[in-house]
């Protein structure tokens, strides 16, 4: 997996102060660098074209506009003193800005930069700072990350977080696994399935459900994300350039092409998922049934260990398990509350990093437990390890079970 610095030249981040967001009381349009930030932003005076982008507490409150930022030496007639600062203009994103809010400044390698404030109150704020390298909350001067000892544990789950928060991100120009697809499938995308059954036969003896079965999701994830973007990759590029006239006279249509693009992404993400936990449990020996349905024609993504033990009266509560897989959580995890209501405690499989301990409280609270492959634990508090179960201790939870129905 490449490290940050394939994405980013230099990545600084702090918490917003009052003087840099109190438009009533400052006039302040600039924050004060660091010598780190003079390693990659340089010593000259120089405009950079930036992206600013923020995330507020929920979907709606969200916004990204196109300016420019300088950086400039404050000091630069002094003899021997420098004062380096970055210089930004008014605009509608900095307008949203407030105290405690988190400021992720990046320098990208075509020379633009990314400006991304996250609100205190903003669900991604943890998973996207883990995104960032930054294993704590920031301080009021920038902290400025090493990217070349950031790697993602994950480059499926990179994206997945990258692409929640409106982030673009430059992806890996090979196409190592392209001409294998065009000669299994041609120039389509395969079902989610076909895809998912040849990023295991790749992977072959380099997994094992039964030994490793946390690994070896993860790997199974990243495996078919990097297969399904190098095809999209193909796919997609040609259907640009054969349209580009057309769209370029029909925004309408080039607008629904995009969200169908988006849209693939993401339910091929979740299908992918449940493909690759549906090997795991069959290769463990684990009964289950994957999309039946329950009460009010709900359908928990798996039921253990199927539902015609869960619509038999007599058997017992504590004998059934029930699992939901979300790639990533936000609020949609209490839809899982309302599933397979003879089930008390609920499981949920997700692979978002860093979620926050007001959610995770929540979930506690309800009844819900936190899956997630054991490499993403360290993304947690030690508060909250305590409502985690990785894949291996669920597998192992649901055998138990099982072996006292015999």
């Amino acid at each position: 997996m490449s490290s940050l610095s394939h994405h980013f030249a230099g990545i600084s981040i702090k918490r917003l102060s009052a003087v840099e967001t109190e438009r009533h009381t400052s006039n302040q349009h600039e924050f004060n660098g660091t010598g780190a930030m003079k390693g990659y932003l340089g010593l000259d005076r120089r405009v950079f074209p930036a992206a600013f982008i923020y995330l507020g507490e929920n979907e709606e409150d969200r916004l990204a506009l196109d300016d420019q930022v300088t950086w400039y030496d404050a000091r630069e007639r002094h003899p021997s003193r420098s004062e380096h600062r970055l210089y930004f203009r008014d605009n509608e994103v900095m307008q949203k800005a407030a105290e405690g809010d988190t400021l992720i400044s990046a320098l990208r390698h075509d020379g633009t930069m990314l400006l991304l404030i996250l609100s205190e109150e903003s669900p991604d704020r943890s998973e996207i700072l883990w995104l960032f390298g930054m294993s704590k909350a920031p301080d009021k001067s920038f902290t400025t990350i090493d990217t070349e000892k950031v790697t993602p544990q994950s480059n499926a789950l990179f994206n997945y977080v990258a692409e929640s928060a409106g982030l673009e991100i430059e992806e890996d120009p090979y196409d190592n696994w392209l001409e294998l697809m065009l000669d299994r499938f041609g120039p389509r995308f395969p079902k989610t399935r076909e895809l998912s059954s040849l990023a295991l036969e790749t992977l072959g003896q380099d997994i094992n459900a039964i030994e490793i079965p946390d690994e070896s999701l993860v790997r199974l994830i990243d495996r078919e994300e990097e297969m399904f973007r190098q095809l999209e990759r193909h796919i997609v590029s040609g259907q640009l350039r054969d349209k580009a006239e057309t769209w370029a006279n029909d925004v309408d249509e080039f607008m629904q092409f995009s969200l169908g693009v988006h849209n693939r992404r993401k339910s091929r993400a979740g299908h992918a998922l449940e493909n690759h936990l549906e090997w795991i449990f069959l290769e463990n020996g684990v009964d289950h049934q994957r999309g039946a349905q329950t009460e009010n024609r709900s359908r928990p993504d798996f039921l253990f260990p199927g539902v015609e033990r869960y619509q038999n009266p007599d058997w017992p509560d504590d004998k059934l398990t029930m699992l939901g897989v979300k790639t990533t959580c936000k609020d949609r995890w209490r839809q899982v509350l309302n599933e397979a209501r003879r089930i008390p405690e609920k499981h949920l499989l997700t692979l978002q990093p860093g979620i926050s301990e007001h959610q995770t409280t929540e979930m506690r609270q309800a009844s819900l437990t936190l899956v997630l492959p054991r490499r993403l634990h360290e993304t947690y508090s030690t508060t909250q390890t305590g409502n985690l179960m990785d894949v291996s201790e669920f597998i192992a939870l649901v055998r138990e079970r099982q072996s006292l129905q015999l």
